[in-house]
């Protein structure tokens, strides 16, 4: 039988999936709850729970295009976010719906994860089953990525700050600047998650750059006391109870290349260690390089992988 997500026990879903994924992509059903109905563009219709008197065989959601939310996406392109099932019979069920309604809807795209309040920027390359499946479905590889994460107990800050740079914790008072700077610099997703995330957590979840009033870069920190977390901390099981997350982050063009993008973040970690975070995540970047300067390494791999409904 299947059913809709209304009502849903997401502790039992959640242990449901615990039991499918690999350890360290363990939720909560706090955290699969904020990442599926809470979200704006979550799919009621596409996505459902499949049970047999009582006992979960399989689950998936669907996420509309984030087209609504900001400028940028393609609105033909709806997101597979997370699914879940004991028997790849019961997977199938599930996508063989998801696949004829999305079609039905005049929907040419699928994309594995990436979503607005997403869990995984791709699927994670240390998951073969799922990546046998979605193969076997017909989902195509794209480009890669991974999630980095470092202790900050031991963390050092080696790089100074340039001339007429301030960095602090955003305060009420910095709000309009902030949305000035987003729109200057970055007016589409980071704009609305970080905007977004600050309405719920407070505008101090953002440490920034200043000269003078003007804003002229962000970091978005989050550590155990955020009660919505986003991004690579959805992955806080795995990393303790003194977990803290970083990113996105980001600079005005003007300043880039001279230092202080290496500023903000070492000002940042310090922020985060200074609060008590040992573990820190920052995900879905490319930049192993950059990030290896602050001693972060790979520890999740991902691959894009999208179904094209029209094909």
């Amino acid at each position: 039988m299947k059913r809709s997500f209304k009502d849903a026990d997401f502790d039992r879903l959640a242990e449901f999936w615990n039991g499918c994924a690999p350890a360290k992509y363990a939720i909560t059903g706090a955290q699969l709850r904020i990442n599926t109905i809470e979200s704006p563009i979550f799919d009621w219709g596409a996505s459902c729970i499949e049970d047999a008197d009582g006992e979960i065989l399989g689950f998936v959601s669907v996420k509309k295009s984030a087209c609504t939310l900001y400028a940028g996406p393609d609105q033909d392109t709806a997101h597979l976010s997370i699914l879940a099932y004991c028997e790849s019979q019961y997977g199938v069920d599930l996508m063989t719906d998801v696949k004829s309604l999305l079609s039905n809807r005049g929907i040419r795209r699928l994309q594995f994860g990436q979503d607005s309040r997403h869990f995984f920027p791709g699927l994670p390359t240390d998951y073969p089953a799922l990546d046998g499946f979605l193969t076997v479905e017909g989902f195509s590889e794209g480009s890669e990525c991974v999630d980095l994460e470092r202790s900050l107990l031991d963390y050092e800050n080696k790089y100074p700050i340039p001339d007429g740079d301030e960095f602090r914790p955003m305060e009420k008072k910095d709000l309009p600047a902030l949305i000035e700077f987003f729109d200057r610099e970055f007016p589409h997703r980071w704009k609305y998650d970080t905007m977004t995330k600050a309405g719920i957590e407070g505008p101090g979840c953002v440490y920034g750059l200043f000269h003078g009033d003007r804003v002229d870069g962000f970091a978005l920190v989050q550590d155990s006391s955020n009660r919505a977390p986003i991004g690579g901390a959805v992955w806080n099981v795995s990393m303790g109870d003194k977990w803290g997350a970083l990113g996105p982050i980001g600079v005005s063009k003007e300043l880039r290349g001279r230092g202080s993008g290496n500023a903000l973040l070492g000002k940042s970690l310090e922020y985060l260690r200074d609060r008590g975070v040992d573990q820190c995540i920052i995900d879905w970047t490319g930049l192993v390089d950059f990030y290896g300067k602050h001693g972060f390494v790979p520890t999740r791999r991902y691959k894009s992988m999208s179904l094209q409904l029209d094909a």
